[in-house]
């Protein structure tokens, strides 16, 4: 008889936003195998693109792990999620989608299509010579449009995965001008798509949402008037990470407003789409109080809504904050028409006052809040899973299973099942990742791997050496960096000086420490060499100090 074979201890998270990331480490901390699959070139969804989270106005991504308070990570995905600290039950897979589904609870088939980014992220050190040298100029989407990239390209400044990227579209005429110039071949331009077929027991789609484009209200002047800008739009602006560096100018001539008018309800509970957004409210907020924050108190601050959501813990206190110690305006009402000065580019808003008379306020910039609308690939996940949705679109759960799709096996997350801010989106990702545990309750801890440093599981590592009282043999590495460090510093003069150091025996310079075949050099040395003592003089600690740990722990050395 052919012998049974094992079901899968493995999950499928589909989206790499800040509930996918959440799920996926909750899942690999359990000791299950994770793919995490995201369709654009890295991971931190549309959370990546915020430089501040309400009410504390600190950094969003890094509050969705674990490793809150680990070094900062703006704008960064969580340092879980950095190559070289990255969880080792978890496989991300970006520029990958899914292409079909087959099985059951407990055991899917899932084809999988991977579209090349022509950069290998392992070997790619971020050198920035290919953009560089690259001819192409293409409007920055992660900018929102205000500035511009190369073909070749960094999402952004600590992508994960951390490396450049190249978009090969009609634009890209194959000058190789990026290939000759890599220092660690990482580039190839002959790269093909590749076909994946992965077993799973459960999925998690966290698919996100998609910003309503408010284009076709005619009466508010989007992309029509110059000075009148999306929410997301304001939101790199006032980023530290943004094409200004957090400082908030107008569109039409570069200067700091000094009158700024937020409308809420863009795009929800209107005649076409009546649920609430929930989260435009508290997002206004936190924006009107970083331009006093940025531009000054005395800036004029006002906020249109036709009411005050404010259903989270404190966050009626946070209102109260931005109207009483910012100053910051809350008109109730609902403006029906925003007119263009030709001369100075101001915007007149036209709207009725509560007490019902007509009125007219000039400002200098508007900000449209836009609500959330069910992304696209929802369609596709529908007809591939036999999903249903709701009359608005997002995916149908039942009020007592939340978290459950109407397929057995499928759990949901985030803001495709109903708009939701971050925490609640974290909530999800946590509680879907526990529905997934149920399910597999038989397969926990088939990877047993944790989150402490080093990810090493039990009983794997060498017998570590006892060096109490032995006189220090000290390993010195430096490490050029393929260029970029050794550029700057004089390498041969830096080792040469740490081998006059005491207690070193060994001073060597290294072209790229943390290349695999590299690592194992260096474990070599230690042993050969009987180091008790190794310092590594490589890049930042934040991001290759678990790598480095780990490399030593194997040489028998505690890090």
């Amino acid at each position: 008889m052919r012998p049974i074979s094992p079901k899968p201890a493995a999950v499928l998270v589909v989206g790499g936003g800040i509930g996918g990331m959440r799920a996926a480490l909750d899942l690999a901390d359990a000791g299950l195998k994770v793919y995490l699959v995201e369709q654009t070139p890295c991971l931190g969804g549309r959370v990546a693109q915020l430089g501040y989270m309400f009410p504390q106005h600190d950094c969003v991504l890094c509050r969705g792990t674990p490793d809150h308070g680990y070094g900062c990570t703006r704008p960064s995905i969580s340092p879980a999620y950095i190559h070289h600290n990255q969880h080792p039950n978890i496989e991300i897979l970006t520029n990958t989608r899914v292409v079909d589904v087959e099985g059951q609870a407990g055991e899917f088939t899932v084809s999988l299509r991977q579209e090349p980014r022509y950069v290998d992220p392992g070997r790619c050190i971020n050198c920035d010579y290919c953009a560089q040298v690259c001819p192409v100029d293409l409007p920055d989407s992660h900018q929102w449009g205000m500035s511009t990239r190369k073909a070749a390209y960094k999402v952004a400044s600590r992508a994960a995965p951390d490396a450049y990227v190249i978009d090969r579209g009609p634009y890209c005429d194959d000058c190789g001008r990026c290939v000759a110039v890599c220092p660690t071949e990482a580039i190839d331009l002959n790269e093909q798509p590749r076909l994946h077929s992965i077993e799973v027991g459960a999925m998690i789609l966290a698919l996100g949402f998609k910003t309503f484009d408010p284009t076709g209200q005619e009466e508010l002047g989007f992309n029509r008037h110059a000075n009148v800008v999306s929410a997301m739009w304001y939101e790199r602006l006032a980023s530290r990470s943004g094409p200004t560096e957090g400082m908030v100018s107008r569109p039409s001539d570069g200067a700091h407003p000094r009158s700024i008018a937020w409308l809420q309800c863009i795009g929800s509970r209107d005649q076409e789409r009546s649920y609430c957004s929930s989260i435009c409210c508290m997002y206004a907020t936190k924006e009107a109080m970083l331009a006093k924050q940025r531009l000054g108190e005395d800036i004029d601050c006002a906020v249109f809504m036709m009411e005050e959501r404010a259903f989270n813990k404190e966050y009626s206190t946070y209102f109260a904050k931005a109207r009483e110690s910012h100053g910051i305006r809350y008109v109730h009402c609902r403006v029906s028409a925003i007119r263009e000065d030709p001369a100075t580019k101001d915007l007149i808003l036209h709207y009725a006052s509560p007490d019902g008379g007509l009125q007219q306020e000039r400002f200098e910039m508007v900000v449209l809040a836009t609500g959330l609308q069910p992304p696209d690939s929802a369609a596709h996940f529908t007809q591939m899973l036999d999903l249903n949705l709701n009359e608005y679109g997002f995916c149908e759960t039942h009020k007592f299973t939340p978290l459950q799709t109407t397929h057995s096996g499928v759990f949901v997350c985030g803001a495709f099942s109903s708009p939701k801010e971050i925490s609640e989106t974290i909530i999800d990702a946590s509680g879907a990742a526990a529905e997934v545990m149920r399910l597999l309750n038989d397969r926990l801890n088939t990877y047993p791997f944790s989150r402490e440093m080093p990810f090493l599981s039990d009983n794997s590592l060498p017998p570590e050496r006892d060096v109490s009282g032995e006189p220090a043999r000290v390993g010195v590495f430096a490490c050029a960096c393929g260029g970029t460090i050794s550029e700057l510093l004089e390498m041969p003069r830096l080792v040469h000086e740490a081998a006059n150091w005491p207690g070193v025996v060994v001073s060597e310079a290294l072209d790229m420490a943390c290349f695999p075949h590299v690592l194992t050099h260096i474990q070599e040395v230690i042993q050969q060499q009987d180091l008790n003592r190794v310092v590594i003089g490589a890049c930042s600690n934040r991001t290759h100090e678990s790598l480095f740990q780990r490399m030593v722990r194997y040489a028998g050395l505690n890090p």
